[in-house]
């Protein structure tokens, strides 16, 4: 027996073992480093001439598999074997590797350690490694391998090897102390092996107790967030990320910090999704959480942050904790958050994790302990001002608890590695007794003695052992897969029982055997045909991940955390079923979900046992909450969809496609309907019928008893339903107009309700349909909804109505003089008035009448001492007037060098031209020239539109607005004022801030007011 140290034994980073044992050779991990000043990759020269056989890999850290990529390359045959936890990690992990060095390919011109195909091809020799068993390999004959739980992180395994030349274990990263995500380490079970190969990353430390730590630090974040700062905790993205969320979220809950939020980013986000697939490898607490569809890295002071945009939201608002990677500020989003909070007094930056010595984690404890002043991060330097401190809530055990671990094994023999030089020496002195050796990278440990001196131990220990279960591949034979052979893939996975989640790759391989991008893609879209999900169900939290029916599922769990993100068929009322979008899980058994817009209830959370069917996938976009919000308007557009099909259907006609006993799921009834089974509107239209009929249709097998695959057959009373005539759905028109005016009530400004006879849709009119359009829309979509007829309002505007609202606004120094004009392809109405009046207040009544109507109010005053601001009588009669084009065509030309001149209307009737300018308020006093000259070449009298342009002046107001200064929200505009009030954030000097309002003024004629937020 032999083991060579490719890297890792002297310091944290690109952990790699080769071993030899029973006459093969076999790796175990091959990790990178972080630290940029030291070669990434182990010494895989030393791996030349060695037939490796098999490769193992402790846990997903990149320190331990981010050179797998290249061991593979140099031994393509060679399996990958790994707790089914770590395989999927790598899966998420190695991704992300390939973005950050991609990422530096470009920034930085740094060559990629290895290419995206490597990857794909490594994944694709990944084989699960049975915890707490012992295993033979066909690769490794003589050998038996013992995989035993080393706390650390989520799937995270030691390692004993036993032949008849010797026995080893190998540590892995190991945690004693149990965490909030997973439990402690046990070591392999076996007897005083000859070697063990320790980690000994905090050999030195005694670690503190960890729930007082772990309060120390929920207390030392709430202190940050009342200071009035943001705080950041950098983390890493695997393991400490998920800790701290469950630390804080309970600290909230218990009553020990107030709430405030807590702002998910980077890596964190996908592996806490991940995590949710592996709830074996999990704590129990987290175990019956997560089996009973609960997702504890999500609650009411969590979110999830997806882009740039939103980090920049979350720091222009109020005090929030922000958990990202990577933990040693070495990239990532939380490099991005440091470089902006450093510099901030109130804010502050909490260490939580292993820094090392060149990372800029490293060297911000440092500076806090003022060895420094600034700090390179993210390829800038930064003055730091902010808050910095060190808590210890590592998944490494202390020296102590090595110590034991060590003396649990009793060990022939010990190689303290993954720790400097003053940790390993340090843990050295505690191994009393012990022949403790301390190996450098390329060194060579042999085993003392003579062969087979472990022949007995061994034998036993292979009696006992049993051969690793492994997928099979290649099953189709050349065959391209498709949905017939869906339950023939199903079969071949389902012959390992513990087997619960598979990725597309995996089921590629299987089927093809290989797992090209093409055959993978090929695979997952053939399952995503099967909206039933019968044999592969479909893992929200992981896109390329599949749950295996009918493995280990001892409660519901399974099957209902798979509903979020799901359209369902909900029975919200006795007789009533609507669709909605599952949301959440909730504690007690129920769902949280949306409903489609117009529809609105109190409640939004229901039982389980409201649960009808799973009509499909929803959406995959990001959406809010609220009745506007995307999802709601995808709801309704789906409900009138169905609605629509749902008149084409024969209840009798599909009753009699049925067979008396047999059952069919969902997408069986579709087909026999004559519908599409992955369409979401025929599959909510087939489904609604049956519910709209029990008499003819019943659930044989409901939700939760079919473990979400529903079976429906004919009811006892179906053949005499049958006997009576089908009736058509004919509307009945006084129920209709009953159920509008429940949701709309009696409004004063509806004269007329009309109904289709044929089929029963609604036309309202109101006296001004634009405004009633938004004020009465959430209404009549519910009503809409609920009868299934559509609603519309008619587009005609009431003028009687119109123009009395014009004269009771008029203000009281005014009077009307002739008839109003009303133009209604501009939507206003023009009064003729004389007498006197403000300004301000000829502007408030324009924009009440806006208000009440949506129409423009023109309001032209007759001044005999002075030209009219607004108007110029033509000085030609009608005789000369030029042709209406060639008039609009003349003012055109006439006024080209005015900007800002964007229509020209004409009034054949009155014979008058309307200009409409984006500020008419700067141009008029500028262009009454022009306008005379208008009025002599056409013969026409002019009008100015008296409006602003609303957009363009918000658009003036940002154009104009300082460097250093961005816009909160939208700008709020006065038109009783003529003013502009803008919210910012950020820094600009006084005088430039009296600068932009006078260019304002100068353009708009409007005055421009800052409110400027430091």
């Amino acid at each position: 027996m032999q083991v060579v140290f490719l890297g890792g034994a002297s310091g944290v980073g690109a952990s790699c073992l080769a071993i030899e044992l029973a006459g093969q050779w076999f790796v175990v991990d091959a990790g990178v480093r972080v630290d940029k000043k030291a070669d990434p990759l182990p010494d895989l020269a030393l791996l030349e001439g060695k037939d490796v056989r098999a490769i193992f890999v402790t846990h997903a850290h990149a320190d331990h598999i981010g050179a797998l990529p290249l061991v593979h390359q140099a031994f393509p045959t060679a399996p990958i074997y790994a707790s089914r936890a770590t395989g999927l990690l790598m899966e998420v992990m190695l991704s992300d590797a390939l973005k950050i060095m991609n990422k530096r390919a470009m920034e930085e011109m740094e060559l990629p350690l290895y290419p995206e195909g490597l990857v794909a091809g490594m994944l694709n020799h990944v084989r699960p490694l049975t915890i707490g068993e012992g295993l033979t390999f066909p690769e490794l004959p003589g050998v038996t391998v013992q995989a035993s739980r080393a706390g650390h992180i989520a799937g995270a395994v030691s390692l004993g090897f036993s032949a008849s030349d010797g026995s080893l274990v190998v540590s892995g990263d190991i945690s004693i102390t149990p965490q909030r995500t997973v439990q402690g380490a046990l070591a392999p079970p076996i007897t005083r092996p000859d070697l063990l190969i320790l980690e000994s990353t905090y050999g030195t430390r005694l670690h503190p107790n960890r729930q007082a730590e772990e309060l120390r630090l929920a207390q030392a974040v709430a202190e940050g967030i009342d200071r009035g700062g943001h705080t950041l905790i950098p983390c890493f993205a695997l393991g400490r990320g998920q800790e701290l969320l469950l630390l804080l979220q309970a600290a909230q809950d218990k009553g020990q910090i107030p709430e405030f939020p807590i702002y998910v980013d980077g890596l964190v986000r996908r592996v806490c999704s991940t995590y949710l697939l592996l709830p074996e490898a999990l704590s129990p607490t987290l175990q019956r959480q997560i089996r009973k569809g609960y997702t504890p890295f999500t609650g009411r002071t969590v979110t999830f942050v997806r882009d740039e945009r939103e980090r920049e939201r979350i720091l222009a608002g109020p005090p929030a904790c922000i958990i990202s990677s990577s933990g040693m500020l070495t990239g990532g989003p939380s490099a991005w958050y440091a470089t902006r909070l450093a510099p901030q007094e109130d804010a502050s930056i909490l260490i939580t994790g292993y820094q090392d010595e060149e990372s800029p984690g490293r060297r911000l404890l440092d500076l806090a302990e003022q060895k420094k002043n600034t700090l390179d991060i993210g390829g800038q330097t930064v003055q730091v001002l902010c808050h910095v401190a060190k808590y210890n809530l590592s998944a490494h055990a202390d020296g102590g608890e090595l110590a034991a671990y060590a003396t649990a094994l009793q060990p022939k023999r010990v190689a303290l590695v993954h720790g400097d030089e003053e940790a390993r020496a340090a843990l050295r002195t505690r191994l009393e007794g012990m022949d403790v050796i301390l190996p450098g990278d390329g060194m060579t440990v042999e085993k003392h003695g003579k062969r087979a001196s472990s022949a007995s131990r061994a034998r036993a220990t292979t009696d006992s052992a049993h051969a690793v279960d492994t997928l099979p591949t290649g099953i189709g034979g050349g065959i391209p897969f498709d949905s017939m052979h869906v339950e023939e893939l199903w079969r071949a996975v389902a012959t390992i029982p513990t087997l619960r989640i598979v990725t597309g790759r995996e089921l590629a391989l299987t089927w093809y055997g290989e797992a090209t991008e093409e055959d993978t893609q090929r695979v997952m879209e053939i399952l995503d045909e099967d909206y039933e999900q019968r044999y592969f169900v479909r893992q929200h939290a992981l896109a390329e991940a599949y749950r295996v029916r009918g493995q280990s599922e001892e409660t519901p769990g399974d099957f209902i955390s798979d509903l979020v993100g799901h359209i369902l068929l909900m029975a919200i009322s006795p007789g009533s079923a609507k669709p909605v979008l599952c949301r959440a899980i909730e504690p007690g058994a129920a769902v949280r979900v949306q409903f489609p817009r117009g529809i609105s209830y109190e409640r939004t959370r229901f039982p389980f046992s409201a649960i009808l069917d799973v009509i499909g996938p929803g959406p995959q976009d990001n959406y809010e909450t609220g009745s506007a919000s995307p999802i709601a308007l995808f709801l309704a557009d789906l409900v009138r969809d169905a609605r629509r099909i749902r008149r084409t259907l024969s209840a009798h006609d599909l009753a009699r496609e049925c067979r008396e006993e047999a059952s069919y799921t969902l997408s069986e009834m579709c087909m026999l309907a004559g519908a599409s089974p992955q369409s979401l509107e025929d599959r909510l239209a087939v489904a609604k019928l049956m519910h709209k009929h029990p008499h003819i249709f019943m659930q044989k097998r409901p939700f939760l008893e079919g473990e979400g695959l529903v079976l429906y057959g004919l009811a006892p009373s179906w053949e005499e339903a049958l006997s009576e005539p089908e009736e058509a759905e004919r509307p009945d028109q006084h129920w209709i107009l009953s159920v509008i005016e429940q949701y709309l009530g009696n409004p004063p400004d509806l004269y007329r309700r009309s109904v289709d006879p044929e089929t029963g849709d609604v036309t309202l009119s109101f006296h001004f349909p634009a405004v009633a359009s938004a004020k009465y829309a959430s209404a009549l979509d519910a009503a809409a909804e609920e009868t299934g007829v559509s609603i519309t309002i008619a587009p005609h505007t009431h003028q009687g109505i119109l123009t009395e609202v014009a004269r009771s606004l008029l203000p009281a120094g005014l009077t009307v003089k002739g008839k109003p004009s009303i133009y209604v392809d501009q939507q206003l109405v023009q009064l003729n008035c004389a007498g006197e009046a403000t300004t301000e207040e000829i502007q408030q009544a324009q924009a009440q009448f806006m208000e009440q109507t949506g129409w423009y109010l023109g309001v032209e005053r007759e001044q005999p001492d002075k030209p009219r601001s607004t108007y110029w009588s033509a000085s030609a009669g009608s005789a000369g007037r030029k042709e209406q084009n060639e008039a609009i065509s003349i003012a055109r030309k006439v006024l080209a060098g005015e900007s800002g001149l964007y229509k020209v209307g004409a009034d054949g009737g009155t014979g008058t031209l309307l200009l409409r300018f984006y500020f008419p308020d700067a141009v008029q006093g500028r262009i009454e020239q022009q306008l005379k000259t208008v009025e002599e070449k056409t013969g026409w009298g002019v009008r100015i539109y008296p409006s602003v342009h609303q957009e363009e002046l918000a658009a003036t107001a940002r154009r104009l607005l300082p460097e250093g200064l961005s816009i909160d929200g939208s700008p709020s505009l006065h038109h009783d004022r003529h003013a502009v009030d803008v919210t910012c954030s950020g820094q600009a000097s006084q005088e430039e801030l009296e600068e932009a309002e006078r260019r304002f003024n100068e353009v708009t004629g409007w005055s421009l007011n800052f409110k400027v937020r430091i």
